[in-house]
């Protein structure tokens, strides 16, 4: 008799836990016999390497998804404390207009510098005549050259107060100033055990279940007691395409060196692993704000969702799921 999608959830919430990676020692040993699904021997390499000193030296915290008959890991995941950014001030100018308006800047910050000599003086105000002249060429509209004055005129003052603020503080070394930032998480690694089989059959893939009924849970709980807006993940999809792929997507390996030169990686607009993350797991590109993406993690696909959303998203999830087999 074939089950309902409630029924093979309610299989699947009986079976599987989620337990912290360090709860026992004896995972230490259990995690030996992971085996990364589809590609994912980088992944799995982390797990069992890595993972155990990763987590005691806080600088991930790693679970495991284990099932309660067999004992088998499942999946396990890791999440991080993380960040999204807008810049300070983003100046929307075509490439034409860049030019002339930086020069306008410098000129402008030049005259406001301490203790200018005459000459010095003189050269800045030759340089803002010119830099004004060169954007009516490039520009000629007198609404759209005033604008941009009054844009530069406010990066002028911004920069100033960068820089008075740097020098009030000395963390100009150590800070990046930004406009506004967001308090988010990020799931580092997210991986299934191929070896692992349920003994049922699923109507959703195993992932949807893991993700939307034991991660997103806990990522909610972490959200009632820290501010926390947004999560988000970097994607690296291997699978095969038809466009050939001259080096696959890295994620992590203990010999894998940061400076490399880098192979031309060809890539489709969306790709199967991609597009799974997008359909069943609700996640989107980022677009709006700024992500701070590791070196090692260049080749991802970064994607982003709103803690807000998640309960709704999980919801039409599912919905969508038992319409389906309703059919």
């Amino acid at each position: 008799m074939k089950l309902s999608i409630e029924e093979q959830k309610k299989f699947l919430f009986d079976r599987l836990k989620t337990e912290p990676l360090r709860k026992v020692e004896e995972n230490k040993d259990d995690i030996k016999a992971f085996v990364q699904a589809t590609k994912g021997e980088k992944i799995s390499s982390y797990l069992i390497n890595n993972a155990w000193n990763d987590d005691c030296d806080r600088n991930t915290k790693v679970f495991l998804v284990r099932d309660q008959k067999t004992k088998e890991i499942v999946f396990f995941f890791a999440i991080n404390c993380g960040i999204l950014f807008s810049e300070l001030n983003i100046w929307n100018l075509s490439q034409a207009e860049k030019v002339p308006f930086d020069k306008y800047v410098e000129a402008m910050q030049r005259l406001k510098a301490s203790n200018l000599s005459k000459e010095d003086e003189e050269k800045a105000n030759e340089q803002i005549s010119e830099s004004m002249g060169e954007l009516w060429e490039v520009v000629q509209e007198p609404d759209r050259v005033s604008y941009l004055l009054s844009l530069a005129d406010e990066k002028v003052q911004l920069l100033e107060e960068k820089r008075e603020a740097l020098s009030e503080t000395g963390e100009g070394e150590h800070t990046q100033q930004v406009q506004d930032t967001f308090p988010a998480i990020d799931i580092k690694f997210l991986g299934r055990n191929k070896e692992y089989k349920p003994e049922i059959q699923l109507d959703f893939r195993l992932g949807v279940y893991v993700f939307w009924e034991m991660i997103v849970p806990h990522l909610l709980e972490i959200a009632e007691k820290v501010g926390c807006k947004y999560i988000y993940l970097f994607a690296a999809d291997n699978t095969e395409q038809t466009v050939k792929v001259v080096a696959d997507p890295p994620m992590w390996t203990p010999d894998y060196d940061p400076y490399a030169d880098e192979d031309e990686v060809v890539k489709e607009e969306i790709r199967t692993l991609v597009n799974y993350y997008i359909n069943e797991l609700r996640f989107r590109y980022v677009s709006k704000y700024k992500i701070l993406k590791p070196h090692y993690e260049r080749r991802c696909y970064t994607l982003v969702q709103e803690v807000e959303h998640l309960q709704s998203n999980r919801e039409s999830v599912w919905q969508s799921h038992a319409t389906e087999d309703m059919k």
